[in-house]
Formats: structure tokens, C-alpha cells, sequence
């Protein structure tokens, strides 16, 4: 049975309920890069594979450092490079030249730095008050310290990022299984549209949430198909969801979800056969949105004031595509935040109030209508204003942290 004006949380649950990670696929490691990993990775081999220097300096034998003087000197016995490791046997008494990230001689357990030498022809006077006490592994990265051969690199779950690729590859893979991005389709209805860069005429407005959407399911790390605009006309807009959900994992209808004679979207989905999850959400702004699958796809639709599509999307549609694209955590961070200033209450519903962060506080947007582009600008936060009066300056909340605003 359909789910009518439900709790924010609630409507959430019954989304990632909806929602199933996509199937695996493997890709090169660059390709992979934000994509969740589908498997786990052990380390093919050691890192490093031996024992290497961390400093540019001489490859010495401990022992030979250990007389009671200031000074000692040792033969010069060949070079080991990176890259050009030197096959010679160090003998007790010898030091061979070596290089950062070289591979120590045969023989050498320790590394002296370049500056507490001095060279002279074939003899190396190493200074040990500069030095100091010369222990085997001085200055020395022993094989396997960074990784051991067979050990876990990354888990099943993993978003990959520059690191972790790296790591991948240094463990010996050169390409991973991920869950598949999404696909997202996007589509915004209203015969008061026009075309983005087309001057609206006399009760028109340009297509802005398409564009907004677009760019909020890239973010999410959807792949995005961008379907335009379609007139409220029952046939054209029956075609257009159709051919949404043919190819699509995720649909986003923005407008056309309310109760008036031309909102069309809600009684063409169920002339299309979609199934109803839930119809209204207990929400400001974004109340009349819908939760529905059509055919394979879930289906998505947002009013079509631009605040109440960007809200329904940040709310429902992120964690969903972010649950099918194999995020274990997938909706947005919270954080507990003190208002720089008041926040008005929506009566029974949640007040999704649009915030920045400004000197550690989050100070409410001057302008809170859900028509109003300008309340989406500078929006770091989410501040979740519980059914009520609303809270003054000062009082704590809880606020969603906008993927925009990653760094706070």
C-alpha cells in the first residue's frame, strides 16, 4: 500500500530500502577513480620488495661504525642506484655510495647521510659525532614494511581516491572491480518552460532545475542523461517517461507533482503501470514529492519550485544513486550546528532551512521561498528545523552538509 506524508526519515528509509547496489565492472585505475570498489585487494607482492635507502648517503655495516672515535674510514666500494641495484657483497670495511629509494648491497644493514661524510679519493671519512649511533635499519626501509605480500590493501565499500589507487597500484593491480555508475535521467515538465539562454516571455521561466539536477546527480556519481523539457500534455509526457525509464537506473521529474488540474506527472505513472512507494513527504519545502518505481528504474518527482527540487534531490535522490553506485554510508554527513541567527518552523513539518557557515555558525539564508534561486546560492548546509515554531539565534540543530561543502 502507498506511504502518504511520511517523516523525512521515514520516506529516506523506504528509498535505500528501494535501493540495491549496481552489479561490478572492472576498470583501469584511473577509470576508477570516485567509483566504489566491489571487491577486496590483497598485495600481489612486498612493498618494498627489499630493503631500501631513505636517504642519499653511503651503505654501510653497522659493526663498522661501532669503534670508541670520532671518525672512521671505510674503503669505497661501488654504488647502488635506484633502479641499479649493485650486485657486489659489501665487505666488512667498505661502504658503497647509494641513492633515495635505492636498493641496499648485500651485506649493508645501515645507511649514514651524505652530509655527515666526506670523500677522498677511495677512502670515506664518515663523522660520527654528526651522525650518532648507527644501528642496523638507520635510515633504512626494510622490505615489507609498507605492505606485506598477500596482506588487505582496501575493502569491499571503498570510494576510491587518489591514495587509495595509488596504493592499489603499488600492490600490483592495475585495474578494479566497481559498482557501476548510475544512470540518471533527468527530465523537468511545465508549459511555462523555456529553453536555457531563450528570454521567458509574459508568465514564463527558463528550465534552470534540469540543469540543476544534472549537476546534482554528477556530484552523486551518476551518469546523466538530460531529457529537457516536455509540455503538460498527458501523451508527450507519458512518452517522455517511458523512454526515461527504458534506459535509466534513477529518473528525476522535477514539477508537475501537485494536486492542480494541469499536474500531470502523478496520474500518468499510474496510467504507466509504476508502482507507488510513498506520494508526500512531511517537508519545507519539497512536500508533494513522490517516490515510485517505473519498470526497472526508480522514479523520483519533485515539485518544481527550484528550492524544493534541490532540497528532494540533496534528501532522497543523492542517497539513493549514492546506494546504487555501492556507498555503504550514502546520504549526507551531519553535523550539530549553532544558529547565527533565528529559524523559522514550518508548523508539522520539517523546515529544511538553507544555511551557510560563516566564523563556525550557521547563519540561515535571507531568503527561505521555495520559488527563490537566490536562497540556493552560498548554500553550504541544511539546517533540519524540527515541526514547531521554529529556533532562535543561538539554539542548536542538527544541519545536512552539502557535498559542495566538503571541507567544512
Amino acid at each position: 500500500m502507498i506511504a502518504d506524508d511520511l517523516e523525512p526519515d521515514d520516506a529516506l528509509a523506504r528509498v535505500l530500502a528501494a535501493c540495491t547496489p549496481l552489479p561490478g565492472e572492472r576498470r583501469g585505475l584511473f577509470a576508477a577513480r570516485g567509483r566504489v570498489l566491489a571487491e577486496a585487494l590483497h598485495a600481489r607482492w612486498s612493498l618494498p620488495g627489499a630493503d631500501v635507502s631513505t636517504m642519499d648517503g653511503w651503505a654501510v655495516r653497522a659493526a663498522d661504525l661501532s669503534a670508541e672515535t670520532s671518525e672512521v674510514v671505510l674503503a669505497v666500494a661501488g654504488e647502488s642506484a635506484a633502479g641499479h641495484p649493485s650486485p657486489s657483497h659489501l665487505q666488512p670495511g667498505q661502504a658503497a655510495r647509494i641513492s633515495t629509494g635505492a636498493v641496499l648491497p648485500p651485506g649493508a644493514d645501515a645507511v649514514v647521510a651524505q652530509e655527515d661524510t666526506a670523500r677522498r679519493g677511495d677512502r670515506l671519512y664518515i663523522d660520527l659525532a654528526r651522525a650518532g649511533a648507527v644501528r642496523p635499519g638507520h635510515f633504512v626501509r626494510r622490505a615489507g614494511s609498507d605492505l606485506a605480500a598477500g596482506a588487505a590493501i582496501l575493502a569491499p565499500g571503498t570510494a576510491l581516491r587518489a591514495g587509495d589507487l595509488a596504493l592499489a597500484a603499488g600492490g600490483g593491480h592495475a585495474d578494479v572491480l566497481v559498482h557501476r555508475a548510475p544512470r540518471a535521467a533527468v527530465l523537468c515538465t511545465g508549459d511555462e518552460l523555456v529553453d536555457i539562454g531563450c528570454p521567458p516571455g509574459h508568465g514564463q521561466v527558463v528550465s534552470s532545475n534540469g540543469l540543476m539536477l544534472a549537476c546534482q546527480a554528477a556530484a552523486a556519481g551518476a551518469e546523466v542523461r538530460d531529457l529537457g523539457r516536455v509540455r503538460d500534455e498527458p501523451e508527450a509526457l507519458r512518452r517522455a517517461l517511458a523512454d526515461a525509464a527504458s534506459a535509466a537506473d534513477v529518473v528525476l521529474v522535477s514539477g508537475g507533482i501537485s494536486v492542480g488540474d494541469h499536474d500531470l506527472v502523478w496520474p500518468t505513472l499510474l496510467a504507466l503501470g509504476a508502482e507507488p512507494i510513498f506520494r508526500r513527504v512531511r517537508l519545507r519545502p519539497g512536500r508533494p514529492l513522490a517516490f515510485a518505481r517505473l519498470g526497472a528504474a526508480l522514479l523520483f518527482a519533485l515539485p518544481g519550485n527550484p528550492a524544493s527540487t534541490f532540497v528532494g534531490f540533496e534528501l532522497f535522490a543523492r542517497p539513493a544513486l549514492r546506494r546504487l553506485g555501492g556507498h555503504l554510508q550514502p546520504d549526507l554527513p551531519r553535523r550539530r550546528v549553532v544558529l547565527a541567527g533565528p529559524a523559522e518552523g514550518a508548523g508539522r513539518r520539517t523546515h529544511c532551512v538553507r544555511a551557510r557557515l560563516v566564523d563556525g555558525r550557521a547563519e540561515p539564508l535571507p531568503s527561505q521561498v521555495s520559488g527563490a534561486l537566490t536562497s540556493l546560492r552560498a548554500c553550504d548546509l541544511l539546517v533540519l528545523v524540527p515541526p514547531g515554531p521554529g529556533l532562535p539565534a543561538g539554539a542548536e540543530a542538527w544541519a545536512l552538509v552539502l557535498s559542495d561543502a566538503g571541507a567544512l
